[in-house]
Parts: C-alpha cells; sequence; structure tokens
C-alpha cells in the first residue's frame, strides 16, 4: 500500500492543515490525516473536537467504519526528539477511544543506520511517561513515504509502508473488538451528557423562578421545571411509559434527601438568593438521581 499516492506528504514543513479522509476501493482501510502536533493548543483542540465529532456520527448510525480503529503517531524523524507536550495530546486523543492501539510511525527516517537510535530514545522517552500515564503502543515502524532524490546517483527509496500496512492489519480484529466495547460505553457517555444539559438547565430555571419576587408560592414553578427535566432525561435513555414510570419511583423513593431539600428551603425561606440556590441544587439532585435511574434501565435494556 502506498498512501502517499492518496495523502500529501512532504519533506520540510507540514502539509495537512486540518482533517481530511483518504480511501482506496482495493483496499479495507480509511485513512484520516489531521493537523501536526506543531500547531497552537488551540488548533490541537480543534483536531480533537472534529475527531470526535466523525466519531459521534458513527456511534448515532452505529456504524463502526467510522470509529477509528488504529492511531497513526507519526514523529519525525529528523528532529530526533520526542516532546512531552505532544504524548500528553496524543493521550487526550487516545483517551476519545479507550484501548485503541496505537502505532509510532518514524518518517523521513532517511538514515537507515539511525533507525535504532531513533527507536531506543523513543523506548527511554516512553518508559519515563508511562510512570504517569499509560498509552497502547503496539508496535514502532520507521517509514520513507516518498523517495528522496539526493543528487543524480544517490537517492532515498520509499520504504516501510508495507510493513506498516502489514501491522495495522494485524491489530484490526483487536481494534474491532476495543470498538465495539467503545461504542457502548459512548453511546452511554453521549445519553449521560445529553442528559446531563438538561439537568443543569432545570437547575438554572428552578435558581431563577425562586429568586424572582411573585405571590405565587416557589412549588407552582418547580414543579413543571422538574416534570419537564424528567421527561428530556427519560427522552436521552429513550426509555418507554413503563420505563419512565420506574424511573420516577427511583427518583421519589429517597425521603432522607426530600427531607433535607424542605429543612434548608423552610431554613432559608425569608433570603431568596439562598433559597434559590437551594431550589437550583436541590432540582440537580433530583436530576441526578433520575439520570443514573435512567440509565440502569437503559443499560437493563440492551443488555
Amino acid at each position: 500500500m502506498c498512501w502517499s499516492s492518496k495523502a500529501k506528504v512532504g519533506d520540510g514543513a507540514a502539509v495537512t492543515k486540518k482533517m481530511k479522509l483518504y480511501e482506496r476501493k482495493d483496499l479495507p482501510f480509511r485513512l484520516i490525516d489531521t493537523a501536526g502536533l506543531e500547531y497552537s493548543v488551540v488548533k490541537q483542540e480543534m483536531v480533537k473536537r472534529e475527531l470526535s465529532g466523525w466519531s459521534e456520527e458513527g456511534l448515532t448510525r452505529k456504524d463502526l467504519t467510522k470509529l477509528i480503529h488504529v492511531i497513526w503517531f507519526c514523529i519525525d524523524a529528523q528532529s530526533k526528539r520526542v516532546s512531552k507536550e505532544s504524548l500528553n495530546y496524543l493521550y487526550r486523543i487516545s483517551k476519545l477511544w479507550e484501548g485503541v492501539p496505537i502505532v509510532v510511525v518514524f518518517t523521513k527516517s532517511y538514515a537507515t543506520a539511525a533507525i535504532q537510535d531513533n527507536e531506543a530514545m523513543y523506548a527511554k522517552v516512553m518508559k519515563r511517561y508511562r510512570r504517569k500515564r499509560k498509552l497502547n503502543v503496539k508496535a514502532v515502524v520507521s517509514v520513507v513515504a516518498k523517495e528522496l532524490v539526493i543528487n543524480d546517483e544517490y537517492s532515498v527509496k520509499a520504504y516501510g509502508l508495507d510493513e506498516l500496512t502489514s501491522v495495522t492489519s494485524d491489530l484490526i480484529p483487536v481494534a474491532q473488538a476495543i470498538n465495539a466495547n467503545v461504542m457502548t460505553n459512548m453511546s452511554y457517555k453521549m445519553r449521560r451528557d445529553a442528559a446531563g444539559k438538561f439537568v443543569k438547565a432545570a437547575k438554572r430555571s428552578a435558581v431563577t423562578v425562586t429568586v424572582l419576587p411573585t405571590k405565587r408560592e416557589n412549588k407552582e414553578f418547580l414543579e413543571p421545571i422538574r416534570e419537564s427535566m424528567y421527561r428530556n432525561v427519560a427522552k436521552a435513555f429513550v426509555l418507554d411509559e413503563e420505563e419512565t414510570a420506574a424511573m420516577l419511583e427511583k427518583v421519589d423513593d429517597s425521603k432522607v434527601d426530600v427531607k433535607l431539600g424542605k429543612a434548608l428551603a423552610k431554613a432559608t425561606q425569608d433570603v431568596p438568593v439562598i433559597n434559590g440556590a437551594v431550589a437550583g441544587k436541590y432540582t440537580e439532585l433530583l436530576g441526578r438521581k433520575a439520570t443514573r435511574a435512567a440509565e440502569k434501565l437503559y443499560k437493563a435494556r440492551e443488555e
């Protein structure tokens, strides 16, 4: 396989400015080329969001082909260094797909005599880094993606791409199994995040209505807010009517928390701002309980 005929490669400055997809009909690979780590932190986070959004689309459609199965972590062999910053960024990226295999690729490895030195340098750096954080590195491969012509007599031929393809192919079955679990776990996380947004919105509304001057009881305002919150949490976990009822039973079963909420509200009823904070916190507490109960019901159904 020669990706250099598809993806842009260079022998100097970085050539990829944003995420791009490359495919070949004769190979079961889809290459996602991202901007390099030499860009700013803002650019790095943008790449992370792009990758996350791309995979979330795959999760929504339950399409395993739209998840990340293997990460190629490319290091310029000419630089003779692996920075802590780049490893930290790799760690943050890999956390999006827990356990995904990583292949370290030394690009522009023109001096074959230096390959062992580069790999030894990398092993030394990783030994120190692994004391704090673990990266699932499965292989280290040195490559020259495009022939480098030095003069009329000498040139460095492209090499290493076949080995990289072979290593990647061997990792795919393991990666697919990992991604099946990732898909499940990320699905749970996406639903928790969606429910969390509804809970936060309800908390803000509860604070607002209890600090506004009015002659009506706060209860008249809070009940509709919380009922709407429960409906949205149930919707986030696609619960049916029976499951929603079971979720509400779990929430209402917390007598201690109800008493605590009422006691705090009563103690601070003459101080609107504090009373509002209590109403918001108590609404958030109920929302979290509803979310936990809804997730358990969702998992029980899926399993």
